[in-house]
């Protein structure tokens, strides 16, 4: 299943369709944690899952005297995800945001990057930013590049998976390519299916 949908997202991307790509591909720490840590709930089983196989190699080493700056973590991705798939936003709310987390959200605004595809696959345009306004406010803003965040998430999905293909065992379904099964039946058989349809 994860080799499908990492297909599929590869597809979307080819054709352009960056948020349908997005949309999917946030999908994959969600079935990765679910394999991972099934005992937890998925928010912290996305957030685990993501922050061991990607969150950890995005933050930016402390420098002394300077704050974090804003990176791609775990709980940025998650709720990254929760905006898109809940709101259809890309940016996450911050009232909502310290409802549920009881403190200001690390990102405030994404600015999402789409650009065609690189013959070597190296995207830019990521960047996370501080600025402090005049009252003293802090604002915390993020651009991230729609291929190369779907790259990352696949590329982490596709080798957990192959290491890890006994713990997906919560697969329970298959897919019928409903064109081929036509194609192989007996031409009467095919013939009374496609008029029972027509009709």
């Amino acid at each position: 299943m994860i080799n499908k949908l990492i297909t599929e997202i590869n597809e979307a991307l080819s054709h352009n369709l960056y948020f349908a790509a997005l949309s999917l591909a946030l999908t994959l720490p969600d079935i990765c944690g679910k394999a991972e840590y099934p005992e937890k709930g998925s928010t912290s089983r996305y957030k685990l899952w993501y922050d061991e196989y990607i969150g950890q190699y995005e933050k930016s080493p402390p420098i002394d005297g300077v704050p974090d700056m804003p990176y791609l973590s775990g709980e940025i991705i998650y709720n990254l995800r929760s905006s898109l798939f809940h709101q259809g936003n890309p940016n996450l709310d911050n009232g909502e945001y310290k409802k549920r987390n009881k403190k200001e959200c690390p990102i405030e605004h994404f600015k999402i990057v789409v650009e065609t595809e690189k013959p070597y696959k190296i995207y830019g345009g990521e960047a996370g930013s501080l600025t402090i306004d005049n009252n003293g406010i802090e604002h915390r803003e993020y651009r991230v590049s729609v291929r190369r965040l779907c790259m990352i998430l696949c590329l982490a999905a596709e080798s957990y998976y192959n290491k890890n293909k006994d713990k997906f065992t919560f697969f329970n379904y298959s897919i019928l390519d409903w064109d081929k099964y036509i194609d192989s039946l007996p031409k009467e058989d095919r013939e009374m299916i496609l008029e029972g349809v027509s009709s």
